[in-house]
């Protein structure tokens, strides 16, 4: 297991400012999340429902909203503490 923040929403609220500076990369944020909530809603529905059409939709918008999410950091300057913590993709 890697190292553990002891208190991760101080950590979090601490290292936001510095780490959404770019307005491309706070957009992105902005389209992301609500895309990994959909994926998410859409993947557990599916699964309970059986319906498989259901679930590859939800994957797909989980995929793209990870794929967003790692792109807007790419356009930060200052590389962030959670895209060096390997322990978060596990």
């Amino acid at each position: 297991m890697g190292k553990r923040h002891p208190n991760i929403p101080a950590w979090q609220w601490r290292n936001h400012p510095q780490s959404h500076q770019h307005s491309a990369n706070q957009v992105l944020q902005l389209i992301a999340l609500p895309l990994l909530i959909i994926g998410f809603l859409l993947v557990a529905s599916g699964v309970f429902s059986l319906n498989l059409a259901s679930v590859a939709v939800g994957v797909v918008g989980l995929l793209a909203a990870m794929a967003l999410q790692h792109h807007g950091r790419s356009l930060e300057a200052r590389k962030t503490d959670a895209s060096s913590d390997q322990h978060l993709w596990v």
